[in-house]
């Protein structure tokens, strides 16, 4: 009796599983937003034009320009309250308002 042999199949072996396949990657076309692009400044809004508001009020008081006068008034006000010191910026300020009502 002859006995016919069986054709030789190829048996798996208990291999390690094959890794699975990235997902494709969905794209937009563009590119991902950086950090510095995310923080956008809003909008700014269209300036309205502004007819003559550059040039200063009539009325503007410049301490710089009437600097001796202020000195002299706060001198005159530290004179009479005897010398006294330790109010030196109440003169100031007092010689201040002084001679901006006399150039108003």
């Amino acid at each position: 009796m002859t006995t016919k042999k069986k054709p030789a199949t190829t048996i798996e072996t208990a291999k390690a599983p094959a890794k699975a396949a990235p997902a494709p990657k969905t794209t937009t076309g563009k590119a991902a937003p950086t950090a510095a692009a995310t923080h956008k400044a809003p909008a700014r809004k269209a300036a309205a034009p502004k007819a003559k508001a550059a040039a200063a009020p009539k009325s503007a008081f410049d301490a710089e320009l009437h600097r001796t006068e202020i000195e002299t008034e706060a001198y005159l006000l530290w004179e009479s309250r005897g010398y006294t010191h330790g109010q030196e910026h109440e003169d100031w300020l007092r010689a201040v308002e002084l001679v901006r009502a006399r150039h108003q």
